[in-house]
């Protein structure tokens, strides 16, 4: 919780303080219990830093996404933060940006540093609070980012916001239709569609469409429903004739001691009954595409003793 300083706390010297609290505080907090002279000459030695006109924190806590936060928000009262800031505030397992997206209402004009990008593109009917940071809601937040992302770097970007766990599809999909203006809107549209079509996670929509798309995996099936003696299970991706399952694991989901165990016993009574198992992670398929397509052609090939046909 972002605290003013008090009479008890002021104390300590104005360093000390901002180091020991990550939080941003506007001017006229600091010098309602520190004197001008200890703000400047902590400002000179680089203890404190000017993030904004009348905003400050801790030289320690520059680039914080909190602290960044927490200044856009005192700097401009009336604002929002949007874009990958706020979906990293909202799930801190997303990448920390380097710059702030800020929604401000129409007709504010203001300058930015060069860490800021403002917008003014209408503020949102609803808004959200991440790690007490005034935001849009994390979908906003999502549809923002699409917008003001490069355009190669759009879908990653969705993906990962998606698998991050910050909003789920339908409400991407919900706030797409109030939208008016989303640039590439038919291919966000055509993503969001495969969760539509039954697919279960983002990693299988980016494995379906970026990863085994080719031709050579037309035969394997998704989200195929097998039964193994009393067993009946769900895989990702199945190929019949050489009882080949693939399963796109994620850590958010499979590193649970429970359901890592019950993975192993369900992989167990697979082989008993003739199936291997493959297993792709979230790494894997981003970050190697082509490993997991040559590993699971050879995989194939070895147990039908033929290629897969192209």
């Amino acid at each position: 919780m972002r605290t003013v300083p008090t009479t008890a706390n002021a104390n300590a010297s104005l360093g000390a303080f901002l180091r020991t609290n990550r939080h941003a505080f506007t001017r006229a907090e600091l010098l309602a219990r520190w004197p001008r002279s200890a703000l400047d000459r902590d400002l000179r030695e680089g203890g404190t830093v000017k993030l904004l006109p009348g905003i400050y924190c801790g030289g320690d806590h520059v680039g914080d996404p909190v602290v960044m936060g927490e200044s856009v928000n005192l700097w401009a009262p009336s604002g929002l933060v949007t874009g990958k800031l706020a979906l990293h505030l909202y799930s801190p397992t997303l990448r920390v940006p380097s710059s702030a997206e800020v929604l401000v209402p129409h007709g504010r004009h203001v300058r930015a540093p060069a860490w800021m990008q403002v917008h003014q593109i209408g503020l949102p009917r609803a808004s959200g609070s991440a790690q007490g940071v005034r935001c849009v809601v994390p979908e906003r937040a999502l549809l923002d980012a699409w917008h003001f992302a490069a355009p190669l770097a759009r879908r990653s970007l969705l993906y990962e916001a998606l698998w991050s766990g910050a909003c789920t599809w339908r409400q991407v999909t919900r706030e797409l239709r109030r939208a008016p203006r989303v640039p590439a809107r038919r291919e966000l549209e055509r993503t969001l569609a495969w969760f539509a079509k039954g697919a279960t996670s983002p990693l299988e929509v980016r494995a379906r469409r970026d990863v085994f798309a080719a031709r050579c995996f037309h035969e394997f099936e998704w989200q195929a429903s097998l039964t193994v003696g009393s067993r009946k299970a769900v895989a990702d991706m199945l190929h019949r004739a050489a009882q080949v399952v693939v399963e796109l694991d994620g850590a958010r989901f499979h590193d649970v001691p429970g359901t890592w165990r019950a993975d192993r016993v369900r992989d167990v009574d697979l082989a008993a009954a003739g199936y291997v198992t493959i297993r792709f992670g979230w790494d894997d398929v981003v970050r190697r595409p082509n490993w997991c397509r040559t590993r699971l052609s050879e995989v194939v090939a070895s147990r039908i003793a033929r290629p897969l046909s192209t």
